[in-house]
């Protein structure tokens, strides 16, 4: 594996679950769509080492399968190779990001964000986002009780990311246990 100096931001697009087959190829939890848009030769990321340097993976081939990506990089040809692997995340620097449209944020984009309702009323961190299928839920950590807020137009009524915010307008019943 290759290493390149930490001097970029980086995004993690994927977490390498298991191997798969004996010839060094792995099964990744996407996070998103970035990782279905990386092409062969491409260059992936691993986590920094205590140096804070990050080891380079080049991308031979990915295919989906199911929930997952079968990704094969040239570095790992084996599967003693791709075992050390596991359990790690996929990076790309955070300026190879297909640019998003209006209203649309990358998750790494939101999480961290304040919420606070459209009265003004301070609710918490967003802490994590579930990907359901029909919409994604923003869980915000109101202290200490998880508060899952529906991403939907009608409800999300603003996203601030220049000064952190989000702005919600939660439907009746929705912060009842709050």
């Amino acid at each position: 594996m290759n290493k390149i100096e930490r001097d970029l931001d980086f995004v993690s697009i994927g977490r390498i679950s298991r191997t798969h087959g004996v010839r060094g190829a792995l099964k990744v939890v996407p996070y998103g769509e970035t990782l279905g848009e990386q092409s062969a030769g491409e260059k992936l990321f691993l986590n920094p080492d205590a140096k804070g340097v990050r080891p380079e993976l080049t991308l031979a081939a990915l295919r989906p399968q199911g929930k997952f990506w079968v990704v094969q990089f040239h570095e790992l040809s084996d599967m003693d190779a791709a075992q050390r692997v596991v359990g790690e995340e996929l990076f790309v620097p955070e300026d190879r990001l297909s640019p998003t449209e209006e209203g649309e944020y990358y998750h790494f984009q939101l999480l961290g964000l304040s919420v606070v309702t459209v009265g003004g009323r301070y609710l918490g961190i967003l802490e994590r986002i579930m990907e359901t299928g029909a919409n994604d839920v923003y869980v915000v950590n109101c202290e200490g009780k998880e508060l899952l807020v529906p991403a939907v137009e009608g409800i999300i009524c603003e996203v601030d990311l220049a000064l952190g915010k989000m702005v919600i307008d939660p439907p009746e019943g929705l912060m009842d246990d709050l």
